[in-house]
């Protein structure tokens, strides 16, 4: 399934600049080639047969507040591919059914701030199904020589144009959904247009080998056009080496680039570009599963920070053992030690533990700073002994 909203442009067929006479006239015009003039080709959100002459009217009449340069309208193409197409049975209802649902995605894809969602009502479009596709100077058969310009396509070709107006019903709202428009999420529209085809209808998205080589052929056959001489055989064994994965398209179009670019200009750059898109990226490291050599590198940190634990347990249990108390000035009290509490219940270390492995006990340096308190040495060189000899001696001081 192919969803795109086809670019403004100011001249040809599909000029958005001014009326839509033109391209209702050409989409009118291929209806009649297809034997359909007999009847109205156009459908909107609740009709059908609906007249060329009411489309263009109505797409021309809402323009109002249409800002300088912008858009009138817009033109979108839905393409299903020919396996979607035989899984409808190229039914016309389905696919009317299917571009209602589409637009309706497109309406609720808008968003701004305080306004309400719209819904395809609010809309002004219409739509019609074209079941033929031409050969145009650009598709690659032509460039190539397999097919002339303006020659039928082959197989089933399908597909519905939808014109819609840059302005709501109301003429209140523009709508332009512009790639990478802060309104409009152009992936998240194409998004929900595949999974509603793929519910709706009960299809499944498979490719097959051969759509991947045809794409494949395509690619090389630009990079022939560009410049670049690619081996085909080789191309085709490295797709199915690689299950024409997504680095596998990501690779090819790195290389589509570079060849624009300048920066690749011999095969042998893209055969390298291609190996190097499709490598399998390395993990993060600190997700990655521990070897063997990290493994056998760690028991060593493990077995020294056992050993520190139980150094720091030993000292712990040094300190918290019984230790001895350092005789006061007076010496009047008694030599012989007094146990400290412990929160060690372990009697069998304290046994163990001799008196000149135990650290003394802090010395108690009250006494000393409340006798140095008023103690200082004064100018006269004699040491002041009471606290008026310094309280003297800092008058004069002041003085």
């Amino acid at each position: 399934m192919v969803i795109r909203v086809l670019p403004a442009s100011k001249e040809g067929i599909y000029s958005n600049a001014g009326s839509s006479h033109f391209l209702v006239n050409y989409l009118e015009h291929e209806a009649r080639e297809e034997k359909q003039s007999d009847k109205a080709i156009f459908f909107d959100q609740q009709r059908e047969g609906i007249r060329a002459e009411e489309v263009q009217e109505r797409i021309d009449a809402n323009v109002k507040g249409v800002q300088k340069g912008k858009p009138l309208f817009h033109s979108l193409v839905i393409s299903p591919s020919q396996d979607e197409l035989r899984h409808l049975n190229d039914d016309p209802d389905k696919l009317q059914v299917y571009t209602r649902q589409v637009m309706e995605n497109y309406a609720a894809n808008f968003t701004q701030k305080r306004k309400e969602p719209l819904t395809s009502d609010n809309l002004v479009w219409y739509a019609t199904i074209h079941r033929s596709r031409h050969y145009s100077g650009l598709d690659d058969a032509v460039q190539t020589g397999q097919a002339q310009s303006r020659q039928r396509k082959e197989g089933e070709q399908t597909h519905i144009h939808v014109i819609v107006s840059a302005r709501d019903r109301t003429m209140s709202r523009s709508l332009h959904p512009d790639t990478g428009s802060n309104q409009f999420n152009y992936k998240a529209w194409l998004q929900k247009n595949h999974r509603d085809f793929e519910q709706t209808f009960g299809y499944k998205t498979t490719v097959t080998e051969k759509q991947h080589q045809e794409r494949l052929e395509k690619q090389i056959a630009r990079l022939d056009r560009a410049g670049l001489s690619l081996d085909r055989e080789r191309m085709m064994t490295i797709g199915r080496h690689h299950a024409y994965s997504t680095d596998f398209w990501k690779g090819m179009s790195q290389v589509e680039r570079g060849v624009k670019q300048g920066s690749i200009f011999t095969a042998n750059q893209a055969y390298d570009r291609l190996n190097s898109a499709t490598e399998p990226k390395p993990k993060n490291a600190r997700h990655q599963p521990e070897d063997s050599q990290s493994i056998q590198s760690y028991e060593p940190n493990i077995r020294i920070q056992y050993e520190r634990v139980t150094n720091r347990q030993s000292v712990a249990a040094k300190l918290l053992a019984p230790l001895e108390e350092k005789p006061r000035r007076d010496n009047t009290a008694s030599t012989e030690p007094k146990p400290l509490a412990s929160k060690v219940d372990k009697p069998e270390l304290t046994k163990s533990i001799n008196k000149q492995d135990v650290k003394p006990s802090r010395t108690d340096l009250s006494p000393l700073i409340s006798a140095l308190r008023f103690e200082s040495v004064p100018e006269t060189g004699e040491q002041a002994r009471t606290q008026n000899d310094d309280y003297r001696r800092r008058l004069k001081r002041r003085r």
